[in-house]
């Protein structure tokens, strides 16, 4: 279902399985699979090398790339140092990973401290320590600065635009996340879209997110799509469009509301 100057994707979590299989299973239906990494105390999914090896023969069978979703639990706006450096130890860790896979690009939180419309008690320090943390990785990294897309998370975007600017980095736009929390989905669009090189996309219901499309708002769903085919058509910028669910259900269902709006749209 490929379309113009968009690649259609979604997570490595549709079944319930390791990402391997999840590829597998994908790779014919999607272009594009977002990789959702964690490694916390005790747990990880993070891929051994032999399986790297088979997700880039996947990747090259199926014409397939990756998205790289850095761990959650990561903080870069952290006070302690001891924690920030962490931070940037786990990013790079991963980038060589992963090097292999030629990622589309990074998903990166700047993780609130706080969940909602302010992201710390100390919004000021708090944002100068996501800059000294995006200014080491960017140090110890020959990753283009423009494949670290910073993901808009439920605080308003403009607490942390300076820094995608000043560092000249790209957006993951969750347009989920603006749903959910009620901001200007207009607005979010005319003020992120071009600097966006990966959107999330899924539906939210009854203050509830990452649902199948077929749950959520049709008209904001169409008037999103349509303004991302739009911003495609200007610039001729090659974007990822992530369906980010996690069953096989809200996955095929949204995959089939993508493609009747796409015919739509023909």
């Amino acid at each position: 279902m490929k379309q113009p100057h968009l690649r259609i994707g979604t997570t490595s979590y549709i079944l319930a399985d390791d990402i391997l299989p999840n590829v597998r299973y994908l790779a014919p239906l999607v272009d594009d699979i977002e990789l959702v990494l964690f490694e916390s105390k005790g747990m990880s999914n993070l891929p051994s090398k032999q399986v790297i090896e088979e997700l880039a023969a996947l990747a090259g069978e199926h014409n397939l790339s990756y998205t790289v979703h850095f761990p959650l639990d990561i903080q870069p706006g952290s006070a302690d140092p001891v924690l920030r450096a962490g931070c940037v130890s786990s990013i790079l860790s991963i980038i060589g990973l992963t090097r292999s896979l030629n990622p589309f690009g990074y998903v990166l939180h700047l993780t609130p401290e706080l969940y909602g419309n302010v992201p710390s008690l100390e919004v000021e320090r708090w944002h100068d320590c996501c800059a000294e943390t995006l200014q080491s990785l960017l140090e110890r990294t020959d990753v283009c600065s423009e494949m670290f897309c910073i993901e808009t998370l439920s605080y308003p975007f403009c607490y942390v635009q300076d820094l995608v600017e000043r560092f000249d980095l790209s957006v993951t736009l969750d347009i989920g996340h603006v749903w959910l929390m009620g901001y200007d989905s207009s607005e979010v669009m005319d003020s992120l879209l071009d600097r966006t090189r990966i959107c999330h996309l899924h539906g939210v219901k009854d203050g509830t997110d990452h649902l199948g499309l077929d749950q959520g708002d049709a008209g904001n769903i169409e008037y999103f799509l349509k303004r991302l085919r739009l911003q495609g058509e200007q610039d001729g910028v090659e974007r990822v469009l992530t369906l980010e669910v996690f069953s096989e259900a809200q996955f095929h269902a949204s995959l089939s509301l993508l493609q009747e709006s796409h015919a739509m749209m023909n």
